[in-house]
């Protein structure tokens, strides 16, 4: 019995340990609860905090496209609001962030909730990518990109469970730019 736990001692220590970062990207990259592709209604909620100081409430359609492919269409869109009509946004391949980002674990992170900074390999407008994961399903909670113009922009997802699958039901992000601050709120529903 002794040399029976004496044995099995180092895999229960190494089963406490943190992941790795490659073990982490592998559990987002494969999660089975995230859906290959699906589309969504959506009600943006815009609030400007920069002069025209607008708040609008935009309605349309939202496409994604596993691993990170965001795309919106809104119907009715105000001329002051152009910008909004038509946009994409895309988090990329979790597999393939290795190739374009330097990646370590943030400062903040921890074991239980781990915190990924994503540094661009090469110079561009954004100086890093914070992700906040929830390791045991696989999902992205928060992103943070800080940019080296001073600005940055948060986003926080929440999840509702549809058909077995966790799709993304809002989207909470604050943009604080140079010359553009604003509160977006994205509501998801209606999903196929």
């Amino acid at each position: 019995l002794l040399a029976a736990l004496l044995v099995l001692a180092p895999y229960t220590a190494a089963a406490d340990e943190a992941p790795s970062v490659p073990a982490v990207l592998a559990t987002l990259a494969a999660s089975a609860e995230q859906p290959e592709e699906y589309k969504a209604s959506v009600a943006l909620h815009v609030r400007l905090r920069v002069f025209p100081f607008i708040r609008m409430t935009l309605h349309g359609d939202s496409w994604y496209k596993r691993p990170g492919l965001y795309r919106f269409v809104f119907r009715g869109v105000p001329l002051i609001a152009r910008a909004f009509s038509d946009m994409k946004y895309d988090l990329g391949d979790p597999a393939h962030w290795p190739d374009r980002y330097e990646i370590a674990f943030a400062p903040d992170s921890t074991a239980a909730a781990p915190i990924l900074r994503l540094t661009p390999k090469s110079p561009v407008l954004v100086k890093s990518l914070d992700v906040a994961l929830d390791p045991a399903h696989g999902r992205i909670l928060k992103a943070v990109w800080t940019r080296s113009d001073g600005g940055h922009i948060t986003l926080v997802q929440t999840y509702a469970p549809v058909a077995g699958h966790a799709f993304v039901a809002k989207q909470m992000a604050t943009i604080s730019l140079p010359r553009m601050k604003a509160d977006l709120e994205a509501d998801y529903a209606d999903f196929t």
